[in-house]
């Protein structure tokens, strides 16, 4: 009888646990985006001033090839097929990873290079950060190029690392 009650008292609790856990959710989701009291929002720059030079550099290279997109996040032009739980564990795991500059062709819309720029750093965040990017776009058969930040890039080198010549 002990055994049967206890029981009861159980059910009742995950019950009673998975009844809040879900209104919660509902709770959440229903309220209304609202800047709260005492935040200030302002905008800020998409690219520092050595990357606006390289993002001009890369758009006099690429010419009418590619359209050069800056600062993309990854999950923007990836696609996971994988079951539900695996998809979304992906997906979280490149959520808040975006690429330097993404060379898209213009017929088909779909990433083709990334651009990355070698940002000299001993942060173990920022080189899993890095791995996660190549691993990726390795996955998906897309090209990486990584570039120096301060290195003087002439027009003609770039456009050979981009795999570009003069008769395409």
């Amino acid at each position: 009888m002990k055994i049967l009650l206890v029981g009861a008292v159980i059910a009742v609790g995950i019950m009673l646990w998975r009844y809040l856990r879900k209104t919660r959710r509902r709770n959440m989701r229903t309220t209304p985006f609202a800047i709260p009291s005492g935040v200030t929002i302002g905008s800020t720059r998409l690219l520092e001033q050595e990357e606006v030079a390289l993002y001009s550099l890369l758009q006099m290279a690429v010419q009418e090839r590619y359209l050069v997109f800056s600062q993309v996040p990854l999950w923007s032009f990836i696609e996971v097929e994988a079951g539900a739980k695996v998809r979304s564990d992906v997906l979280r795991g490149i959520a808040l990873k975006r690429v330097d500059f993404a060379l898209v062709h213009p017929g088909s819309c779909r990433v083709e290079q990334v651009v990355q720029i070698e940002h000299e750093s001993s942060d173990p965040q920022q080189t899993e950060r890095q791995h996660v990017i190549e691993s990726v776009l390795e996955a998906a058969g897309i090209k990486l190029v990584k570039l120096q930040p301060k290195q003087n890039h002439s027009l003609p080198d770039l456009a050979a690392r981009l795999g570009i010549t003069a008769e395409e």
